[in-house]
């Protein structure tokens, strides 16, 4: 069974369907240079915008613009950046932190170092300075989330529940 579909089995069929549309994704990646990981795509494309068990926020394209895309993936200058609290640079900068996600207290980000986005190393920042990074994909991640094994020490223990669900929400669109 394939990562996405051990998640659909744990946090059941998606609330809305329909989310998917043939070039979605277009703007976002020629803003950020480079494609993003397929499954965390395909995530995306299955449930919509919203918080898995309403801790682990996530947002994905919804008008495919540019516009839209500068809203998603911030730029998070590295100019004067402080190696000894933020040991990776971020996007724009050539292989910078690239965020996908937080929660009420932690960020959570793909590291692009290697060519192939599928091999892509998942890295959070915790709120009190803490980082964690691992390799696997980010179904990969989010599985070993539901298994408590290689996850961030500082993410809220009982996150996810034994009930996890996905809730979908509507993202502000400026309209």
């Amino acid at each position: 069974m394939t990562g996405l579909g051990r998640l659909r089995e744990l946090l059941g069929e998606p609330e809305v369907w329909g989310w998917a549309r043939p070039g979605l994704w277009d703007a976002s990646e020629a803003y950020l240079g480079v494609a993003l990981p397929a499954d965390y795509k395909a995530f995306l494309d299955l449930y919509g915008p919203g918080a898995i068990d309403g801790y682990l926020w996530l947002n994905r394209p919804i008008d495919g613009t540019e516009e839209e895309a500068e809203g998603l993936w911030p730029s998070q200058g590295s100019e004067e950046r402080d190696p000894d609290r933020y040991p990776w640079p971020f996007h724009p900068e050539e292989g910078g932190l690239i965020w996908w996600g937080s929660d009420e207290e932690n960020f959570y980000y793909f590291l692009p170092l290697e060519a192939d986005p599928a091999e892509w190393r998942i890295v959070v920042q915790g709120e009190g300075g803490s980082w964690f990074e691992t390799a696997g994909t980010f179904t990969d991640f989010l599985l070993r989330c539901f298994d408590r094994i290689d996850r961030p020490p500082f993410i809220a223990r009982d996150w996810p529940g034994t009930d996890a669900k996905y809730v979908p929400y509507e993202p502000d669109t400026g309209s």
